[in-house]
């Protein structure tokens, strides 16, 4: 084969090669700003958990207080005021058990996650004794 048939041939490979390269920075910008926002969602649904787990928190503290505060006062169903407060806060009270003079509540919380829809946090309170 004659050395300028060769040449045309890689000159055309080479042109070809070098004609694929234009939108290909384009492609990697489309793929960066993608994970730029699957990393955004994924901040948005752990801190949306975090203030979800933060007022089943809250509402299991308050309600437990409350429900122990009402079976010292002497009222006999702690149990309903714990529930009331507990939906006072955003929450659904799962469980409540009194032992004594002590009330553990359990606080349930919606989160709008798909893969965890539901937060569960619990509380005991009661009277600590005097040394």
């Amino acid at each position: 084969m004659p050395e300028h048939a060769r040449k045309t041939r890689v000159e055309r490979a080479g042109s070809w090669i070098r004609g694929s390269d234009p939108g290909s920075g384009t492609v990697l910008g489309i793929m960066l700003m993608a994970l730029v926002g699957l990393g955004l969602v994924l901040a948005a649904l752990l801190g949306n958990l975090m203030i979800c787990r933060t007022r089943a928190r809250t509402g299991a503290d308050v309600s437990a207080l409350a429900a122990a505060s009402a079976l010292d006062e002497g009222q006999t169903k702690p149990c309903t005021l714990a529930s009331r407060v507990a939906h006072l806060n955003r929450g659904v009270m799962t469980d409540c058990q009194v032992d004594g003079g002590d009330v553990r509540v359990s606080v349930s919380v919606d989160t709008g996650v798909p893969m965890i829809p539901r937060l569960i946090q619990s509380a005991r309170a009661g009277p600590e004794p005097c040394g």
